[in-house]
């Protein structure tokens, strides 16, 4: 997310550069970044990707409207035909039906509103989408509010669809971005949950993986954060709702942002995102780069033995997990959230 015009980009010469950067999250998990040397030639901000055959298959925002590219393994990056009616800051998910569905922000004609809306794809690839429709009621702000939106769509598992989007109820600090979620039974229509997912910055969510006990997000902070140079943030959660503190994966260097990407192997993610050597110019092309989620004992979701662990003692990071012993027998036990504290429970 920026806080500037969106529209047709300004190609940009970026030298092409190499860096790893490993933030510990906790005493078990570490995650680390590095960016690739590939030039994919697309100058956009706000990307999405998905797998497609043996491609990688990017939306971002162009002039008329949403374009798509097909970019290989090596980099090489080229337009898909047929793209019809998208959305700006579009993301798009296979529902439990198998229909695909698309979210996006929405210019409400004739007036100055934009909303969070979606549409069903007109195809399985999904160049282009039928009728919009706002998620809900509460979900449209002025055209001019800018740090506002970015939705991202995740269908959980229970097979319900959550949106998070950025929010900023007041402008009284360089940082006043927080993320809400909305969710639904059917992807139409959507009702908020109460409280707020993140707070103090952080914009441009990305929900990399989704299972029981096991979600990852990447993130980015806001652009008033900081110096200015927005960085690549990373968190985790048991139930999608309840994040760990972010850690940041990038240096801030270079502005880092709009996330998006997929798991490529276990633990291994592809991520494309926005790039700008420039703390205020409006050229940004995007880049690719690998996260690797690491553990200095046992992969992350797995049981690790320790000492520390007690059923209905205190505990530190949500979806934690540990093994304790009960009556001479080995339990699994989480960290989870009861009321309003995190403790060990079976």
């Amino acid at each position: 997310m920026f806080r500037f015009r969106k529209g047709l980009i300004v190609v940009a010469a970026v030298l092409s550069s190499s860096f790893a950067v490993g933030q510990s999250a906790s005493a078990a998990v570490s995650w680390e970044f590095s960016e690739e040397s590939v030039a994919l030639g697309i100058s956009a901000v706000s990307p999405h990707v998905e797998r497609t055959g043996s491609a990688d298959r990017i939306w971002y925002p162009s002039l008329p409207s949403t374009a798509v590219s097909d970019c290989t393994d090596a980099g090489a990056c080229t337009l898909v035909g047929g793209v019809g009616r998208l959305g700006s800051d579009f993301t798009a998910i296979t529902l439990p039906n198998g229909t695909r569905r698309a979210y996006f922000v929405d210019m409400t004609p004739g007036t100055s509103v934009k909303t969070v809306s979606s549409a069903q794809c007109a195809t399985t690839e999904c160049l282009s989408v039928g009728t919009s429709t706002p998620i809900a009621a509460d979900v449209a702000v002025p055209t001019t509010e800018k740090a506002w939106g970015v939705p991202d769509a995740v269908v959980t598992p229970d097979g319900k669809v959550r949106v998070y989007l950025v929010v900023s109820p007041t402008l009284t600090n360089s940082c006043p971005e927080k993320v809400r979620s909305y969710i639904s039974n059917d992807g139409i229509n959507f009702t908020a949950e109460s409280g707020y997912r993140l707070e103090g910055g952080f914009v441009d969510t990305e929900i990399l993986r989704a299972k029981t006990g096991d979600w990852l997000m990447i993130m980015s902070t806001g652009p008033g954060c900081g110096n200015g140079m927005q960085q690549l943030f990373v968190s985790s959660s048991a139930d999608g709702l309840t994040w760990s503190t972010p850690q940041a994966v990038t240096k801030e260097d270079n502005r880092r942002l709009d996330p998006t990407g997929y798991e490529v192997s276990p633990n291994v993610f592809r991520i494309y995102y926005a790039f700008n050597a420039s703390r205020t110019g409006e050229t940004y092309t995007l880049k690719r780069g690998t996260l690797k989620v690491a553990s200095a004992a046992t992969a992350p979701g797995t049981v690790a033995t320790t000492t520390t662990a007690k059923i209905g003692a205190s505990c530190t990071k949500a979806g934690a997990k540990s093994t304790v012993t009960v009556a001479k027998k080995k339990v699994n036990v989480t960290c989870k959230k009861v009321k309003t504290k995190l403790i060990w429970s079976k």
